[in-house]
């Protein structure tokens, strides 16, 4: 049986994991292809991160309004974040950061104690984001801001299963977005749990070869503001406040890990019921909803895909 090998990390504001079982032929390369992942998301974050003055990104914050040229990494991250839009229909809005920011979420989560939140600004359309892919140039509208966590990780985790792939068999696990290509040896994929916010215990776990599992929530990124009201990160860009749903985390599959972390979003921001029903509609994306009352409920192509579910 070949050996597996696997590298820890914290990047992107998250814990992180790998997991690589190389060819036979890629043994001897394994570990020191694993040792240079945190570097590479280091880089990566400091073009994607809203939280770094000096990355790209917030370059392109305080430039709306006019055309800025950025790398090619952050450009097909929000070109990426703009088809996300699209499929969506606006549920997913990468430009909700004057709203996160209004609601106290201005830093760091590590940071972040008892704000003060204020009214919710005006939300700009996703459709206002304008690329020029030849020039890698992008502008935004005047006051609007891009927020990129989300898309950001699915990317990232998508974007490192593609390049190890040649390698071997791998599992990348960016703070619940995952990724994953091929299978250990004898295996029918990577079994990846999932996750249960009433439980210690998983709920249980589905075997994953190829694309991505996303789990989005309002379990977790929760804050107290200065008037004693509770805020969480989800945000629903028709109020610009945090969504009022009965969806306490959400786990979603697709084939890109962008489009993942989008339809979470959006799913979650409909609602267990309706947000089901949604994602039915949509092309290869089972769904299993954790609501907040404790119950669970799953599309049908999510219920062929689990290996086990634990009872309460």
């Amino acid at each position: 049986m070949n050996q597996e090998y696997a590298i820890r990390f914290r990047a992107m504001g998250c814990a992180g994991e790998v997991r690589l079982s190389p060819h036979a032929d890629r043994e001897s390369t394994a570990e020191t292809v694993l040792r240079a992942i945190p570097t590479r998301l280091e880089a990566w974050e400091q073009m994607l991160s809203r939280f770094r003055p000096t990355s790209e990104l917030s370059r392109v914050n305080r430039t709306a309004g006019s055309w800025t040229k950025v790398g090619r990494t952050l450009f097909d991250v929000v070109r990426q974040a703009k088809h996300a839009a699209r499929l969506t229909a606006g549920l997913y809005n990468p430009l909700i950061l004057p709203a996160l920011v209004a609601q106290g979420y201005d830093r760091d989560f590590s940071l972040v104690s008892r704000p003060a939140a204020f009214p919710p600004p005006r939300i700009a359309s996703w459709e206002a984001v304008e690329l020029r892919s030849a020039t890698a140039e992008l502008r935004i509208p005047p006051d609007a801001a891009l927020d990129l966590g989300g898309i950001g990780k699915g990317w990232a985790a998508h974007r490192l299963a593609d390049d190890l792939e040649p390698f071997g068999a791998c599992l990348v696990n960016l703070g619940g977005d995952i990724a994953a290509r091929g299978a250990p040896q004898g295996q029918p994929g990577w079994q990846v749990e999932i996750g249960d916010p009433h439980s210690a215990q998983p709920l249980g776990a589905i075997f994953l070869r190829s694309g991505s599992i996303v789990t989005s929530g309002v379990d977790y990124r929760r804050w107290q503001t200065q008037d004693g009201e509770m805020r969480h990160h989800i945000i629903d860009p028709r109020t610009g406040l945090p969504a009022q749903t009965d969806v306490l985390s959400i786990t979603v599959i697709h084939p890109e890990g962008a489009v993942a972390e989008a339809y979470a979003k959006a799913a979650l921001i409909l609602g267990g019921t309706s947000g089901l029903r949604w994602l039915d509609e949509q092309w290869a994306t089972p769904g299993l909803v954790i609501l907040s009352d404790g119950g669970v409920i799953a599309t049908e192509t999510m219920q062929t895909r689990l290996s086990f579910v634990i009872e309460r």
